[in-house]
């Protein structure tokens, strides 16, 4: 494995790049050729999409601005006219666009549906702070791991970035959460005008030894091949499907309590560290147990073990249902003499936040924020199922009730009852304690927050 080095060497790198920094691709991107029977049918696929999206989606979602809103409009018609005219990626890939432009996390193209029926590299990028680092990779590849992407096909991350965050709304970092999709697809990237084929692409990655140049072949679409998410990604526990060709940045040996047995969505410890105890809490939905039999699992865990201190690990939890764990959440305070810690990231998303700031809410001068900001901001929309498109597999989350973390909703009509009927009303849900997780701290498996708690303790 190796580990990637500091500023100096991506800078190395760059200059190992020379001429490519910033330039086009050498070739124009080579798109496929359809017979005039598959352009028809493109086509009408195409427009029964468009006239679904509008009735279905964007007529009903309310987080638009106006002027976003407008934007979008204009995008849309633009995108009607272009109809059996760009691929079908191209196609989807504005349609992300265009919903990106509402800025609002909860409301976005499912871009995994995208990427179901294309290439994919033989790498899984997660990220860190805002790079992006090989965390998985298949065996001939597996010097890769631990690498950070410098550019494809002479585009440099910045400008790669840029394109990963314009597909997703909401926080750049929770945009960068969704940027794999485009960033292992040669496909995809193909369709932005980012790499020059389809099933391949020249990559770019900063190692501890230096630049390395490698031209990733894409796996076919195909239902033998793996999946997984940004939470499942980082975790070394192996994901369905990958079988003994896979590795892992992370040792499994080495892995932090935090990134271990992804499988179970409840978890608690005994943390002598801390003199207290350890909560993981991955979803606020029923998973692999009822939530309502976790809680009453962590519950029965305080009171048997009697702590002085909690820690609430939210960081892979992406949300649910608010109602939930919301009582325990405004309790939990109670439970303890000392110390609550709730450990965040950009991972901690839609109920996620709500129990996060219920538990702030309760003790404000007790519980500490610990780690990175969460996945949103303190005023989203939410609250709609997924639209599904009529042709292929794309579809749609929009979002049509407004949450406001900030003022408790008192200023609007349009809340969501839940959030208006018990409402948070905080300043911020930025961290008490800084506590980053730092590539370097993955690869060692360390756990900064952890770590934060035990010094903020000691």
């Amino acid at each position: 494995m190796l580990r990637v080095g500091l500023a100096s060497l991506t800078a190395l790198v760059t200059l190992a790049l020379g001429a490519c920094a910033g330039s086009p691709p050498a070739e124009a991107p080579v798109q496929p050729q359809l017979s005039t029977a598959e352009a028809a049918v493109l086509t009408d696929g195409q427009l029964q999409n468009i006239a679904a999206f509008r009735t279905g989606f964007f007529e009903r979602d309310k987080s638009y601005s106006n002027a976003a809103r407008a934007q979008a409009t204009d995008r849309l018609a633009k995108l009607e006219q272009q109809a059996g005219k760009v691929s079908q990626a191209a196609f989807e890939l504005e349609l992300a666009r265009i919903v990106a432009l509402s800025d609002n996390g909860h409301t976005h193209y499912n871009l995994g549906s995208i990427m179901q029926g294309r290439y994919r590299a033989p790498i899984r990028l997660a990220v860190f702070g805002e790079d992006f680092y090989v965390v998985r990779a298949t065996a001939p590849n597996q010097d890769l791991l631990g690498a950070k992407l410098v550019a494809v096909d002479g585009h440099q991350i910045a400008e790669l970035r840029e394109a990963g965050r314009s597909l997703w709304g909401g926080t750049a970092a929770w945009r960068d959460r969704a940027a794999y999709n485009l960033l292992e697809s040669p496909e995809l990237l193909n369709a932005l005008g980012l790499a020059r084929t389809t099933d391949r692409a020249e990559y770019v990655f900063a190692t501890a030894t230096g630049p390395v140049k490698r031209t990733l072949v894409g796996d076919p679409p195909s239902e033998a091949r793996p999946f997984s998410g940004p939470p499942q990604t980082i975790s070394p526990t192996p994901i369905p499907l990958e079988g003994a060709t896979w590795r892992t940045a992370l040792d499994p040996a080495k892995a932090p309590w935090s990134l271990q047995d992804w499988g179970k969505a409840f978890r608690w410890r005994s943390a002598p560290e801390i003199n207290g105890i350890v909560l993981d809490m991955r979803t606020t939905n029923n998973a692999d147990m009822k939530i309502a039999d976790a809680l009453k699992m962590f519950s029965d865990a305080i009171d048997a073990q009697k702590p002085t201190n909690i820690v609430l690990d939210m960081r892979l939890n992406s949300g649910g249902n608010l109602l939930t764990a919301r009582q325990f959440a405004r309790t939990l305070p109670e439970r303890v003499p000392g110390r609550v810690f709730v450990l965040t990231g950009p991972g901690t998303f839609s109920a996620a936040i709500s129990t996060t700031g219920y538990l702030k809410q309760a003790a404000p001068d007790r519980v500490f924020i610990t780690g990175e900001p969460v996945g949103d901001r303190m005023m989203f929309w939410a609250e709609s199922p997924p639209f599904k498109l009529p042709v292929g597999l794309g579809s749609v989350s929009m979002a049509t009730e407004r949450h406001d973390y900030a003022d408790g909703c008192r200023a609007y009509s349009d809340c969501h009852r839940n959030v208006k009927l018990v409402p948070i009303a905080l300043p911020t849900l930025a961290p008490d304690i800084a506590a980053p997780w730092t590539i370097d701290a993955y690869l060692a498996g360390r756990d900064p927050a952890m770590e934060a708690v035990v010094a903020a303790l000691h």
